[in-house]
């Protein structure tokens, strides 16, 4: 009788909870439409440019203001929504001015240091600190070595120039002696404007050159300084090209291509949709990618492919595994620098199918691009490199060095 009594008291409880719900859902509830909604067009700062006051009830004439020109040494690229989507604005919204980056990072006396000098600076300074972590680890002097990078790196940066001015040799050379020497020291009028043009193959070269008669007249395995530089080289050109992104050069092709007659097959919110969302780069290298000054390399306005950031991905990714075969004591000295030449040859030739600068040279009729034919016979340089030391050293191997693991059958 008790669990009747109880049963019925807690149905008793439940009918009266839906009841008293149900009393309280009958009530008119009143919903305050927004009648109206604001659009303000903002600087780069925060600065209001104009304001707009929409009505929701009706068409609302969302008009940019004037491109605006306030930032310092930038350009005014598009706001940050696109006027296709003006349409479907329906509450209160803010628009942004995106400008593309200052490529400068300082000035000094009115001269700009730029960002492109300090990305390769920082690429050289990484690589150092690394090389002087890793040459006592496989017997060298920490001494040896830094007197090898005071001279070898200046030499190597002047190595770049040279292979970018040969390549562009009608660029630089006007006819005169004098014409050519200003140019291809960077000298203008006088004074050191700074060098417009530098090629990684180039300073590569004249490293492996460099040291090459370093470690004979210092009798350093020459096979040991290599595959330290080689990962020295890899992470500072990972850095390098960032100053490329900076001064909005060595991209790609418009996103999605051009037809015949020279229009782009994809809007510019395509374009930017497919970098954005459908292979997510970050929003800040997208919106840096959008070119506005036409040119060669640029021939119409638009979204374009940050190869630098691809290359500098790859580079980074090449890095990694570099540093992890070189803790494994059956790799031989010279097998990270075979894999560099393999692994960075084989990403510029990708690299460079989707550049829309690379350096050409004619030879028997026929155009060539001087990154791809060098990026080839460093592959095959690899690839000899490392049967070599497999075949003629088979003992040096990095079981000889610290911190390395022994993989087991």
């Amino acid at each position: 009788m008790k669990n009747i009594t109880k049963i019925t008291l807690s149905f008793l409880i439940i009918f009266l909870t839906i009841f008293f719900i149900s009393c309280g859902s009958n009530e008119q509830t009143t919903v305050t439409e927004t009648e109206a909604f604001t659009v303000t067009f903002v600087d780069y700062n925060g600065d209001i440019l104009k304001t707009i006051n929409c009505d929701s009830q009706e068409t609302c004439d969302i008009e940019p203001p004037i491109n605006p020109n306030n930032k310092e040494n930038s350009k005014f690229l598009r706001w940050s929504v696109f006027e296709s989507e003006f349409s479907e604005i329906d509450e209160d919204t803010e628009i942004e001015a995106i400008y593309n980056y200052d490529n400068r990072l300082f000035t000094v006396f009115g001269r700009a240091i730029n960002m492109y000098s300090f990305f390769i600076m920082l690429g050289i300074l990484v690589a150092l600190l690394l090389s002087l972590r890793e040459a006592p680890r496989i017997g060298m002097k920490k001494d040896d070595f830094i007197d090898g990078f005071l001279w070898i790196v200046p030499v190597s940066i002047l190595g770049a120039r040279l292979w970018y001015v040969v390549a562009e040799w009608d660029v630089f050379y006007d006819g005169s002696i004098g014409g050519f020497i200003q140019n291809f020291l960077g000298f203008q009028n006088g004074s050191f404007t700074g060098f417009a043009g530098l090629a990684i193959h180039g300073a590569f070269f004249t490293a492996v050159i460099m040291i090459i008669l370093y470690s004979r007249k210092r009798k350093i395995d020459i096979f040991k300084i290599l595959d330290i530089v080689a990962v020295g080289f890899i992470i500072a050109q990972a850095f390098g090209r960032w100053g490329n992104f900076f001064n909005q050069e060595a991209h790609g092709g418009l996103v999605g291509g051009m037809t015949e007659d020279g229009n782009a097959i994809l809007t510019i919110e395509q374009q930017f949709n497919y970098l954005r969302n459908t292979i997510h780069i970050p929003e800040f290298i997208v919106n840096n990618m959008f070119i506005i000054d036409e040119d060669k390399f640029a021939p119409i306005r638009g979204f374009y492919h940050p190869t630098f950031f691809y290359e500098s991905i790859f580079n980074l990714l090449g890095f990694s595994i570099m540093l992890i075969l070189r803790r494994i004591k059956k790799i031989h000295f010279g097998e990270i620098f075979a894999f560099y030449l393999i692994w960075y040859g084989g990403l510029r030739i990708f690299i460079e199918t989707m550049r829309t600068d690379p350096l050409t040279f004619e030879f028997l009729g026929q155009t060539f691009k001087l990154a791809i034919v060098t990026s080839i016979l460093m592959i095959i340089g690899g690839i000899l490199v490392s049967i070599y030391v497999r075949t003629k050293r088979k003992n040096k191997t990095y079981a000889e060095s610290k911190y390395t693991i022994d993989f087991k059958s």
